[in-house]
């Protein structure tokens, strides 16, 4: 038992610094042109050193490791859909420019808003519309984050989907944390 009680403090120590890694993950993901490939791969890289000195094998890293992208990107997903159901506002977008990219073996055509407002709105659309065209978009007017669309809806999937994979990494991460060390 006592062994058991000295190994609490490595466990709450591994699962806070992973949250605070993936916190700091979804904040950066904010809106629809986050450097999700750089931020991600770092988030992998924490989830699999997290477990070190628990004498998990490769298997057990890497499964916290994707957890812990899951729980990245699905928090993102979940906080930009929570803020524009809140404090989203309803708006026109104007297509500013239309350029064509280069997509594997096929050019598809990827389009620059700006509101009427004359707020540039980050990330490129791929839709195929001509400049001077109108579509409906939901503005975070604090933030980075923006939809084509009305007013999304609760994010209560999404949510809830973050909370399982957190409750999976916890317990996944606690479990290794407090199990006996292999002779």
């Amino acid at each position: 038992m006592a062994e058991l009680v000295r190994r609490v403090p490595g466990a709450l120590v591994r699962n806070g610094c992973l949250l605070a890694a993936e916190f700091g993950a979804v904040l950066l993901l904010r809106g629809p042109e986050g450097a999700w490939v750089p931020v991600l791969l770092a988030v992998f890289v924490v989830g699999a050193a997290v477990p070190h000195g628990t004498g998990a094998e490769f298997v057990a890293r890497t499964a916290v490791a994707l957890v812990a992208v899951g729980v990245a990107v699905v928090g993102g997903v979940a906080w930009d859909r929570h803020t524009l159901h809140e404090r989203g506002r309803a708006g026109t977008a104007v297509v500013a420019s239309r350029t064509m990219v280069q997509d594997g073996s096929t050019q598809t055509p990827s389009l620059r808003l700006r509101t009427e407002a004359g707020r540039e709105l980050a990330g490129p659309v791929a839709l195929d519309l001509r400049p001077g065209a109108r579509l409906a978009v939901t503005v975070d007017p604090d933030g980075p984050a923006w939809s084509l669309g009305p007013r999304p809806p609760e994010p209560f999937w999404q949510a809830a989907a973050t909370a399982a994979l957190l409750l999976l990494q916890t317990a996944g991460v606690t479990a290794l944390s407090l199990r006996r060390p292999r002779p």
